[in-house]
């Protein structure tokens, strides 16, 4: 989160994470993938190696028979600097992490498989952790292999496993863009940045309605 500097008026910490997104943007620090893509992700410490991808998935209210449940049913406490943070800045500046299930394995097969390519991010952080990520474009070579990871997690529901503030935040955002939208088609505020990982030992779940629109559009924020 930003941090307040001296002589700060109130949200001015916000405003300035708007102003360095947008010059981050202008000056090439972050680039627009091409093409709607999932992104996977690989954590490795030791000998401990986990994977995952990441992706858009819809917003909607956490409620039992929805597309997206949490293991914390209860209120989270009110606050607002995920909310500010995202109405400033209109970017999901860090994931929230949801956890699907996968009896046939597919999903691991192709993370495996993916991870055995050359990555285009490659790096170790201070902690020693490695970190790589590769993009899987819906488009070419990687269609099928996307196609079937959104099927996969489409097939049940998506648990919220960290992130409940910045869920609600997301959903509150929603809400407010709503009030306000034109004829916008399959805008991006209906969405939020999240990071899938397969819920441990393949638990199997049902699900009564598909999830859609899992792919990051980079044109969409």
């Amino acid at each position: 989160m930003p941090g307040d500097q001296q002589g700060d008026e109130p949200d001015d910490q916000y405003r300035r994470a708007a102003r360095t997104f947008a010059a981050w943007r202008s000056d090439g620090t972050l680039r627009k993938d091409p093409k709607p893509s999932l992104y996977v992700y690989e954590q490795a410490s030791g000998d401990l190696v986990s994977r995952g991808f990441f992706g858009r998935l819809r917003l909607e209210p956490l409620l039992p028979d929805a597309g997206v449940i949490s293991d914390d049913r209860g209120p989270t406490p009110a606050r607002d600097d995920r909310y500010k943070l995202l109405r400033a800045t209109g970017v999901n500046t860090s994931p929230i992490v949801g956890t699907y299930a996968d009896p046939t394995g597919d999903a691991g097969r192709i993370l495996a498989t993916t991870a055995r390519t050359n990555p285009i991010i490659d790096l170790v952080d201070g902690g020693g952790t490695r970190h790589r990520m590769w993009s899987l474009a819906a488009e070419g070579p990687d269609a099928e292999q996307v196609a079937r990871l959104v099927a996969i997690v489409g097939g049940g529901p998506v648990t919220l496993v960290d992130g409940r503030r910045r869920y609600d935040a997301g959903l509150r955002y929603r809400d407010e863009r709503r009030m306000s939208r034109s004829c916008e088609e399959d805008p991006a505020f209906d969405y939020i940045l999240t990071l899938f990982l397969e819920a441990p030992d393949g638990a199997e779940s049902s699900l009564p309605r598909p999830l859609t629109g899992l792919l990051i559009n980079p044109h969409e924020w």
